[in-house]
């Protein structure tokens, strides 16, 4: 019996694997993925301006981020860089265009679920944004404060790499633009303000790497 149970003690190390390096380690990883565009409203304001021109439709457009973190066990704080453009759709606003986004953003992140399998997250993060609009009707930019809510769930593929499934809302308000076209809702050079409010659904991989050493397991007992 002894011997039964030695042997299933060393089979159990044996067949064990290395812990997943996530708990008190940095990681890096990167995002892509489908971009929708709440409707926009342009508010022109200004000598001459005469109207509003609103729900401004646009087609699917991409979004894509790198980001760069240390996860403390639980909470995650994470630096994040992303881009996002959208075509404006011709047949429905009656004009053409883009709109797209670049942002640099500071993430909190809440882990649930355990470390072997597949787990959760939620969170949100703040930052900077600079918005471009290049229609037929503005063609100008303007950089502000944003921010964004975040929810998704990850899955180990290696010790070290996690495959990901990530929604992300994001937001930047007041940003103000000038008019490029005469007869939009009024001369050229009236200020136009505007809001841009996204959904995205992003996949991802990030690398986990830095974790601390673990001890060697304790041998079994001798019979």
């Amino acid at each position: 019996m002894r011997k039964l149970a030695l042997a299933a003690a060393l089979a159990t190390s044996a067949l064990a694997g290395p812990a997943l390096a996530r708990d008190d380690s940095w990681y890096i990883g990167a995002d892509a993925g489908v971009l929708l565009v709440e409707d926009q409203d342009f508010d022109f304001s200004g000598p001459g301006a005469i109207r509003d021109f609103a729900d401004v439709d646009y087609h699917k457009g991409y979004d894509f981020d790198a980001n760069i973190g240390y996860d403390f066990g639980g909470f995650r704080l994470e630096a994040e860089a992303a881009y996002k453009r959208a075509e404006v759709d011709l047949d429905r606003s009656g004009f053409g265009g883009a709109t797209s986004a670049l942002s640099f953003m500071l993430n909190g992140l809440l882990d649930f679920g355990p470390d072997d399998g597949l787990q959760g997250f939620v969170g949100g993060g703040v930052g900077v944004s600079r918005a471009k609009v290049a229609t037929d009707l503005v063609n100008d930019s303007d950089t502000g404060f944003a921010w964004q809510a975040i929810a998704g769930v990850r899955y180990p593929l290696t010790t070290n790499l996690d495959v990901s499934l990530k929604y992300r809302f994001f937001n930047q308000d007041d940003i103000k633009l000038v008019s490029a076209f005469t007869g939009a809702g009024g001369p050229a050079g009236s200020t136009v303000e505007t809001k841009l409010r996204t959904h995205s659904l992003l996949l991802g991989l990030t690398y986990n790497f830095g974790a601390p050493a673990e001890a060697a397991p304790t041998p079994p007992p001798p019979p």
